[in-house]
């Protein structure tokens, strides 16, 4: 049944999460074809039918939800950030309000303790970086 599915223009970029790609989700009902795309950058969530926009929105909260009618029935594809740290997104799709499919992606692909490690280390490069500008600066200029 898959074969009967066009592959999406951008299948290839679909497995990477980046800022400048994005968040993309693929799921398979039958033979509709339901792919979700959250930005990186701009906040827009897009989700298109079989390769064609459906809805288009603009979101910048910790949860979203996307209602519409495809051939009699009515889908509904729900963002929800799990994770600030490793801006973990979970995507789920639900079909007459049945669950369907759910996944998730994250841009970092760590725990949540080797997250909190990372932020912790830059946050004292910060505090280094900037004592040591802070001196030189009133060492040559006064």
């Amino acid at each position: 049944m898959e074969s009967l599915i066009p592959p999406h223009k951008l299948d290839t970029a679909m497995d990477k999460v980046s800022i400048t790609n994005g968040y993309w989700y693929c799921f398979n009902d039958k033979e509709v074809r339901v792919t979700a795309h959250g930005s990186g950058f701009s906040g827009l969530e897009t989700i298109y039918i079989n390769g064609e926009v459906v809805v288009e929105k603009r979101n910048f909260g910790m949860k979203s939800a996307h209602e519409f009618c495809y051939l009699g029935n009515n889908y509904e594809v729900t963002f929800q950030v799990s994770n600030l740290l490793t801006a973990a997104v979970v995507c789920t799709l639900y079909k007459n309000g049945e669950h369907v499919a759910t996944e998730t992606k994250a841009y970092l692909n760590m725990n949540t303790k080797d997250a909190l490690k990372r932020v912790l280390m830059f946050f004292l490069a910060g505090i280094i970086f900037g004592g040591v500008s802070a001196w030189l600066v009133f060492q040559f200029i006064g």
